[in-house]
């Protein structure tokens, strides 16, 4: 199982100076649950210290079965020419060494890859080879907003990939309503309920055809740590790393 961290409001991770908001990554080099899920792909070509190459992230899951909405990549220092693949309905914004492709919707039963194009850096001398960590973070967005007045609540939802389905509301697992709800053509549903049946930390999820669509919460993974010279202690979040080696 990987982890999940809810947010109730947008986080954004911060590494340096660079802001992040996204989930990944793992490749032959890196093991255990956390990474698991996610890779990163070379598609045959090995990484040669000094020259370019591209490398593709390969998320393999939402947050929890909700869809993966921003992915953040840092890049390693010393690493230059850096450029993020296009990606149709995402936007893609680089700062520093750190890319993110923002605003899409990657569903959780869907895969998709983010490329990325880069000149590695060079090895010190005497080196034959050396992993370089890419701390990533996945975030998936609250589709569903709850807005309070005294004894009352409404269920605002917001899923234009869904426009004329019909949706079922569930919090914590529990139907909201008998009947499910048709969503708009322009994406939108509200359900008028009472407080009580939809708490303040309870999470509201949306459900088409037996899969979550959306909840109410912001969903973060993120791939941070980084080993430390030495150090044989595990790593609770290993950062994905890909295995760089001295040009022949």
């Amino acid at each position: 199982m990987h982890a999940r961290n809810i947010l109730r409001a947008v986080k954004p991770v911060v590494l340096g100076t660079a802001v992040i908001s996204t989930c990944l990554v793992t490749l032959t080099v890196v093991s255990g649950p956390a990474s698991a899920h996610v890779g990163i792909e070379l598609h045959g070509v090995t990484p040669v210290s000094g020259k370019s190459s591209s490398i593709f992230i390969r998320p393999g899951h939402g947050c929890d079965g909700d869809a993966t909405n921003a992915i953040s990549v840092t890049l390693p220092e010393g690493a230059t020419g850096i450029k993020g693949q296009q990606k149709a309905g995402w936007t893609l914004r680089a700062s520093g060494n750190t890319l993110t492709w923002s605003g899409g919707a990657l569903p959780d039963d869907q895969w998709d890859e983010f490329g990325i194009r880069l000149t590695w850096p060079k090895l010190a001398d005497g080196v034959a080879a050396q992993a370089f960590y890419l701390p990533t973070v996945q975030t998936c967005n609250a589709e569903l907003t709850v807005k309070r007045s005294g004894t009352s609540a409404t269920v605002i939802g917001r899923l234009p990939a869904y426009a004329g389905e019909r949706a079922s509301l569930q919090v914590d697992g529990i139907p909201l309503t008998v009947r499910d709800r048709v969503i708009a053509p322009d994406g939108t549903f509200t359900v008028q309920t009472t407080a009580a049946k939809v708490p303040a930390t309870a999470d509201v999820t949306a459900w088409v055809n037996g899969r979550m669509v959306g909840n109410s919460m912001v969903g973060t993974d993120a791939w941070l740590d980084v080993p430390q010279a030495g150090s044989t202690a595990p790593l609770a979040m290993p950062a994905p790393s890909v295995t760089v080696v001295r040009a022949s």
